[in-house]
């Protein structure tokens, strides 16, 4: 990264959070407000690498905040701080704000400047990508080409979600890890529409993990099962793309893979760009005994095995 100081918006309506917000900060270009209208206006006018947002705040909340400026200045990575772990806020960040992170308060200092830190350079280093194919053309091909992979085990919302996008999209799915693991060796596929957990365990493991060595890859959830600190850490160890709730509704749901099919198709365009949702490799030694050994090895190898390329670095 360029050794010209990172610039950083923070944005809080209590003034003592922004001072230790800027203390923290000392050694960057740093921008304070409690005014959500101004951030978005400073954004772009002082093309700030970094956002960090509040969420509760008396004008606007932090994710209309974070949206505005995805829109407005979108090479800028977003991290949305809050002591309120409300779970339709941790939606509203991904699928409205597209958060990089969600920092809870109290933060600890290592670990935030370790966070804006990572946002600024990836912010600096990687390309922005744009919301989803640029014309109805590359629509219509991303939708031929690229595959969506459903892990759910629940026989109405299969029926549903089939419903939904069998007509639309070249869709696969499967009722297990190990039965999604063999579509993802035997085809490309660009979108996972997943349950957080099946009958037979947890899966935020296997998307996380999935999502750390293939970033170009787009995870939407699809779940009744989530509460707040599930999605907060799909979003910070796993990069969800969007997280909806049961029961399945045909717009929400179509527009949400919509955008993410348009996603992958933007970052197999222009690989470089998927370092913006890089998550850190998490040690073996922590995943689950399924995860680890064999299935771990298969996921690394998913490129070679299927002929292209893992081309985020």
């Amino acid at each position: 990264m360029t050794s010209e100081r990172i610039r950083v918006l923070c944005i809080d309506d209590e003034a003592r959070i922004l001072r230790a917000l800027k203390a923290l900060f000392r050694d960057h270009e740093v921008y304070t407000t409690t005014d959500p209208q101004e951030a978005i206006r400073w954004a772009s006018a002082h093309d700030v690498d970094v956002v960090v947002c509040d969420q509760r705040m008396p004008k606007m909340q932090g994710i209309e905040v974070l949206r505005e400026i995805r829109i407005a200045h979108p090479r800028a990575m977003r991290v949305l701080l809050t002591g309120y772990a409300d779970l339709n806020a941790v939606i509203g960040s991904v699928n409205e704000g597209e958060v990089f992170r969600y920092v809870n308060k109290p933060w600890d200092n290592t670990e935030l400047r370790h966070i804006v830190h990572l946002a600024a350079r990836l912010s600096r280093e990687a390309p922005v990508v744009a919301d989803g194919p640029v014309s109805d053309a590359e629509k219509e091909q991303a939708r031929q080409h690229v595959g969506v992979l459903v892990i759910e085990d629940d026989p109405d919302t299969q029926q549903r979600l089939r419903e939904i996008l069998q007509s639309h999209y070249q869709v696969r799915f499967a009722t297990t890890a190990e039965k999604a693991l063999q579509v993802l060796e035997q085809q490309e596929v660009g979108v996972i529409i997943s349950e957080t957990a099946l009958q037979h365990g947890d899966l935020t493991d296997l998307l996380k993990t999935l999502k750390r060595y293939h970033p170009h890859i787009a995870t939407v959830v699809v779940t009744d099962r989530a509460n707040a600190q599930v999605a907060i850490d799909l979003i910070n160890e796993g990069q969800v793309f969007r997280l909806l709730l049961k029961p399945v509704r045909m717009g929400s749901c179509r527009l949400s893979v919509d955008a993410a099919v348009g996603r992958y198709w933007q970052l197999k365009q222009n690989p470089k760009a998927a370092r913006r949702f890089v998550v850190a490799p998490k040690p073996e030694a922590q995943l689950p005994s399924w995860l680890s050994g064999g299935l771990l090895q298969r996921i690394k190898q998913l490129p070679e095995r299927l002929g292209w390329r893992s081309r985020a670095g």
